[in-house]
């Protein structure tokens, strides 16, 4: 860890509870370390998500930030009412991916478990879980390496079978298995997918603390941005 600052000093940067944050380590929703009992978190990582926080415009709701993530993938967003997706639309088109990637959060929470490593896999293959990150790098043909995690989402009603059937447990920052739990309500933009959305994964890998991953992240962002205004021209 490079520039560490305690708990206290990231709630205060961030105008949080240090109990809010203290969960948010634990969860591995930041890159922090525990040493004894006492969690230390990665100074760059509080200073981008106070910029994130400050990036005009509201969060999209899971709803439309799927919609989005669809239409930005090439693909349509299915029961939406087509004034909302007119407008999600022109959003992707003017605004893109890149730009638009601080107002997605709200399409998953979070948070990070700890499973055997002969585990993994079965984590993986299982078909509640639709492959992002790391987990869809080998599939999409990005050339990263999971052997040893797993990421994906997962509807919320399976959450709790998920766990139980695969033995996880909190991981926090040591964790091997990322779950981005999904409202129920907009699970069927993922339900029977082999991985997910292009532009998920996309957001998902440039999200990571992992140098690698992050930049093979950025680059699908900035490929699927060039390939909608490429569109745009061509139309």
């Amino acid at each position: 860890m490079v520039d560490p600052i305690s708990i206290s000093e990231a709630a205060q940067v961030l105008k949080l509870s240090p109990a809010r944050v203290r969960a948010m380590a634990s969860r591995g929703q930041v890159p922090a370390t525990k040493i004894a009992d006492r969690w230390l978190v990665e100074r760059s990582a509080v200073e981008q998500r106070l910029r994130q926080k400050a990036v005009r415009g509201r969060r999209f709701t899971p709803r439309n930030a799927w919609a989005i993530l669809l239409l930005a993938s090439g693909e349509d967003a299915p029961k939406l009412d087509p004034s909302v997706r007119s407008r999600l639309r022109r959003a992707v088109t003017l605004e893109g991916l890149e730009d638009l990637a601080p107002r997605l959060g709200n399409r998953a929470e979070i948070s990070m478990y700890r499973a055997h490593p002969g585990e993994v896999s079965y984590v993986v293959e299982d078909r509640a879980l639709v492959p992002s990150g790391i987990s869809a790098a080998g599939p999409m043909g990005i050339g990263l390496l999971a052997s040893r995690e797993a990421d994906g989402y997962i509807a919320q009603s399976q959450l709790q079978r998920f766990i139980g059937e695969h033995a996880l447990s909190l991981g926090g920052v040591d964790g091997n298995v990322r779950l981005r739990v999904v409202p129920d309500e907009v699970w069927q933009n993922l339900s029977g997918r082999s991985v997910a959305p292009p532009a998920a994964v996309a957001l998902d890998l440039a999200d990571e603390p992992d140098p690698r991953s992050a930049a093979a992240g950025n680059k699908l962002v900035r490929q699927i941005d060039q390939r909608r205004r490429a569109q745009i021209k061509g139309g």
